[in-house]
């Protein structure tokens, strides 16, 4: 969801995005970040050195964010970059290196990474074939990280046993849902990755709230097609907490104004409406939200509308309203957010009744394969995204330039904490 983007080369542009990994009582631990190419590949991070160059070089512009919030962050390096000392560049103690497997059998690996682990940094493998030839690497592993996905109770519980023989901790990969979470932790994973919290859980299902109710009619108040400015900027006024953060905000030094932004007329009148309003929109969602995920899942949401949107631009035959678009991206996520079903939220939105039955995942939905292709890519799975946007007709480039500037974008906007306009 964060993101940065250097040349690399001067036609290519890479970008950094992460997915949160969290504990068994769904607290952050930390992200796994990866890299984000702009190219002809259906697997955009096919070059992962390139994921730790970017943060080298500072261009990564959530990594101080996480570090301060005491999060852990994981990279995966080929044997290039652990030959060339690549991990070097990120903080021991806070990161953790992740390899495949067969990497520990070349030369000079086991060495390399046995003086890591020796300076402070985790190690974390990828994939876990059990093989004899690997003990060793089991051995050092902090971390193991498997995709649990189709796999039942006892199977986990079989891996688990195994991966505890070497004293590592199990990172279950690919939990898809909520059961799947309740059902690894029950099991006695520990470490937890996937799209299980983007989901309500069942057990803390509840009525949307008073509260949640009244920012829904202003967000619905802020849609309108030709608004009225002043009268929605004395709506917004009369919100004394939604006024003081956005004019403390706007008066901070990061705008660096040289006069005091006293009003929200003011303020609308220096930013314009349309900036003005992509703040509200993620304010708005922020002061909804009851999840313990809600960062995460207030800056997936942006980065998924601008994604949607940015790829119904690129691709005009299918004739979609890209404002539409980013509305459904934005709002695709409230069910989790709210802790409410979908069914009763989307009463209150500002969409058509067609983009209702997509946030509802109605199969026959023409909206709902976006939706699905977006997951896929910010779960960096491309080799679904891959088939999806051949079944889809759209382009491998615009799709992930779409992607890589979705992940920016969002990262801007939800920066310092309130949200920042861009």
């Amino acid at each position: 969801m964060s993101e940065a983007s250097i040349p690399s080369s001067p036609s290519r542009l890479v970008s950094i995005a992460r997915q949160p990994i969290f504990d068994e009582n769904r607290r952050l631990w930390g992200y796994e970040l990866f890299s984000v190419g702009q190219g002809r590949s259906a697997r955009p991070d096919v070059e992962p050195e390139n994921t730790a160059i970017s943060v080298a070089a500072s261009a990564y512009m959530g990594l101080q964010q996480i570090l301060k919030q005491g999060q852990k962050i994981m990279l995966n390096f080929d044997e290039m970059g652990i030959l060339d000392d690549m991990p070097y560049a990120l903080p021991p103690m806070h990161a953790a290196v992740q390899v495949d497997e067969q990497i520990f059998l070349r030369p000079d690996i086991p060495e390399m990474l046995e003086r890591l682990k020796s300076d402070g940094y985790l190690i974390a493998v990828r994939g876990f074939s059990g093989q004899p030839q690997f003990d060793p690497l089991y051995e050092l592993a902090e971390i193991i990280a498997v995709p649990v996905i189709g796999k039942q109770k006892a199977e986990v519980a079989t891996l688990l046993a195994t991966i505890h023989d070497v004293d590592a901790r199990l990172l279950a990969r690919q939990v898809d849902d909520a059961a799947g979470f309740a059902m690894c932790r029950e099991a006695g994973v520990t470490l937890f990755e996937g799209a299980f919290f983007k989901q309500p859980d069942t057990i803390t299902i509840h009525k949307i709230t008073s509260n949640a109710v009244s920012r829904l009619k202003l967000l619905k108040r802020i849609e309108q097609r030709n608004p009225d400015i002043d009268a929605l900027a004395e709506t917004i006024q009369s919100d004394a907490a939604i006024s003081f953060r956005l004019l403390t905000y706007l008066n901070s030094a990061a705008f660096g104004f040289s006069q005091k932004i006293k009003s929200i007329h003011h303020a609308i009148r220096l930013l314009g409406w349309l900036k003005l309003k992509n703040w509200l929109r993620v304010v708005l969602l922020n002061d909804m939200s009851e999840a313990t995920a809600a960062p995460d899942l207030l800056q997936l949401s942006a980065q998924r509308g601008k994604f949607l949107e940015l790829v119904s631009q690129r691709h005009d035959f299918w004739g979609f309203d890209p404002e539409s678009l980013h509305l459904l991206g934005l709002f695709s996520l409230l069910d989790a957010m709210l802790s409410t079903p979908m069914d009763e939220i989307v009463t209150f939105l500002p969409i058509e009744n067609k983009l209702k039955d997509a946030l509802r995942r109605d199969a026959n939905n023409e909206y709902l394969p976006l939706v699905q292709l977006a997951q896929c890519v910010e779960e960096n799975r491309w080799e679904d995204a891959g088939v999806m946007m051949q079944q889809l007709n759209l382009d491998r480039e615009k799709v992930t330039a779409a992607f890589r500037e979705a992940v920016e974008w969002a990262d801007q906007l939800t920066s310092m904490g309130n949200g920042e306009l861009t």
